[in-house]
């Protein structure tokens, strides 16, 4: 995501700038003479720190989504929206959490690590690498792996929003949920680039000021998710009710 990548840049800056100065024995610190040295040293940091990073981001983006449910359903309820109780209801749903999670990030890397081969393999043409490594198509490939992983994984997210033991989503559920994932992505690209088009024109003094307006764009660019968690909630709802209505006209 646009502000983390952001962050993450200013990581291996303040790494690097670390790994490069000396302590004198005289007091003082002086630059190191072996740059490349500092450089491989803080990647080896940061390679680690970021997939833990990655994994701890996708696991908080599925409990956003379960916690989002149970505020919607305070809201039905006529209830004072309450979020450290509605993390707290969370708890019980641990094992599928995780699961979606674990599900989330292998069919990610699934998905990166195609384009990665594509993208840098031998055994396509240059033309090849550089249509894969452009802007469009990445923007067309996020598009098409987004719906692909929305496909895969609508039915989990919609198992999760709804009561245990409730019936797999219908098909056209699944389409919608599809649908609106698709959406999302899209809304998000395009703010991604509104975003970015107007921070080129910033100029920032102060390391601090940058992360600053780093974690506002993130907020700005993943604001259509909330909008999507609502409506993954909403279409959990609408099936369970009408699986409920489907069970009690078979039993009379």
């Amino acid at each position: 995501m646009l502000g983390l990548g952001k962050l993450e840049s200013a990581e291996i800056h303040w790494l690097v700038r670390i790994f490069a100065t000396k302590h004198s024995v005289l007091g003082g610190e002086v630059p190191s003479t072996d740059f490349a040295l500092a450089q491989h040293r803080a990647m080896m940091v940061i390679y680690p720190s970021s997939l833990l990073k990655y994994v701890l981001e996708v696991c908080i983006f599925v409990v956003a989504l379960a916690a989002t449910k149970n505020l919607v359903h305070m809201l039905l309820n006529e209830q004072t929206p309450d979020m450290i109780d509605a993390v707290r209801r969370i708890l019980p749903r641990s094992r599928e959490v995780l699961l979606l999670t674990v599900e989330y990030i292998a069919v990610l890397a699934i998905f990166g690590g195609v384009l990665i081969v594509i993208g840098s393999s031998p055994l396509t043409s240059k033309r090849i690498h550089e249509i894969v490594l452009s802007k469009p198509f990445i923007y067309v490939f996020g598009l098409v792996g987004n719906g692909c992983l929305a496909w895969l994984l609508v039915p989990g997210a919609i198992r999760l929003l709804q009561p245990q033991g409730t019936p797999m989503i219908s098909t056209e559920g699944r389409r919608l949920g599809t649908a609106f994932a698709v959406g999302t992505s899209a809304s998000a690209m395009a703010l991604e680039y509104v975003v970015s088009k107007a921070e080129s024109g910033l100029i920032f003094e102060k390391l601090w000021e940058s992360g600053a307006i780093a974690v506002v764009n993130t907020v700005i660019v993943n604001a259509p998710q909330v909008l999507l968690f609502i409506a993954l909630t909403l279409l959990a709802l609408q099936s369970t009710a009408e699986q409920k209505s489907a069970t009690e006209s078979a039993i009379v």
